[in-house]
Order: structure tokens, then sequence, then C-alpha cells
């Protein structure tokens, strides 16, 4: 099974520096928790503030990641002997290799492949073969299971309460990691296959 993984909201804890970033803007004490959308416009931030939050997120050298993503990511790249797939929705790709390579490898950064560009995913997800990517945005997770590709929703405060169906949802790095290493060989669409029998 060929896997990507989102690097925002997915990897990186982004969210908490692009709303470091506004609250200090604009006198704001928002968090994370606080989020019922991925799209930060519905709270009323204007567009430039929110361009210059991603932006200031783009520039930093390091971003902390979700707990466990770097261990379970490190456990894959090892027990796959594969490059790690990163699709992002990023216009600025290198900022998300540089924040990925920038992580506590314990001493090994595995091979790192960074793709994307926009928000929708499916060219990307097409041209690099994959049956599964593990991502926190929902908005064109129905495009991508229509393709059969397999998504995981990580979930997160923007995203729990989207009833559209995803072939998993992860609450957190260590859930993927039992189900990845418990379940890759098998066909990554078969449990979607069941829910519409």
């Amino acid at each position: 099974m060929k896997i990507a993984f989102d690097v925002d909201g997915v990897v990186l804890n982004s969210i908490r520096i692009i709303l470091e970033y506004v609250n200090r803007v604009k006198g704001t004490k928002w968090m994370p928790a606080d989020l019922l959308s991925w799209d930060l416009d519905r709270l009323g931030i204007d567009m430039k503030t929110l361009w210059d939050g991603v932006d200031y997120m783009y520039s930093k050298p390091r971003i902390e990641p979700y707990e466990g993503a770097t261990e379970v990511l490190r456990r894959v790249y090892r027990e796959t002997g594969t490059p790690l797939l990163f699709i992002t929705g990023r216009r600025d790709l290198e900022s998300a290799r540089n924040q990925l390579e920038a992580l506590d490898w314990d001493g090994c950064v595995p091979e790192i492949i960074v793709t994307g560009g926009t928000r929708y995913k499916l060219p990307y997800l097409l041209e690099n073969s994959v049956d599964f990517i593990v991502e926190d945005d929902p908005e064109h997770i129905a495009q991508y299971l229509e393709q059969r590709i397999g998504v995981g929703l990580m979930l997160r405060p923007w995203n729990r309460e989207v009833g559209i169906s995803v072939t998993e949802r992860f609450s957190g790095w260590s859930e993927f990691e039992h189900w990845y290493f418990g379940t890759v060989r098998r066909d990554p669409f078969q449990q979607c296959k069941a829910l519409s029998d």
C-alpha cells in the first residue's frame, strides 16, 4: 500500500503558529480547540491577516509536530524502506520540506518527498499512485474516495463534526500506528466497501 501524509494539521501543529500570529496582531486569544472549521476566515479574520499568518508559519525554521508523529513516521520509513511521501496544500513546498527535515529524527533524517501546492490534492495522489492519504482537511475527501483512494482522517477540532464517510478515523498517531502496522497488507478501501454494502 502506497501511503501519503498531509503536512499541516497532520504532522506539524502549524495552526498553533498561525493563531499565535493572528492573536498577536489582532489582540485575540484564539486557540486550536476553538476552531469548528478548517477555514479560519470563518472566525472573522480578514484575509490579509490570515495570509500574513500563513507566511509567518512558512518562515519558521521548525514547527512542533503532533505527539507521536515523528516516531511513527520514522518507524514507517524504517520498515518500508521507501521515502516518506508528503502531499501538502502549501504553495511553498520548500518550507514544508525544511520544517519536516528539522524534526527530531533521532540522528537519521529519512528520505522525504514533498509535493502538492493546492488544497485539492487529487492530481498529486494520482500522479504518485497513492492508495491511502492521512489528511485533516475534509474539503475534497469525497473526490479522493470516488477515485478509490483511502482516506484516514486525523481528527482535529476543525474536522470532528464532519459527517463525511472516510476509510479510517485516527484520534492521534498511536491509533494510526496500530492501524497501519496491523492492516498494511489489506485493501485500504475494504472498510469503505463494507460500509456501502
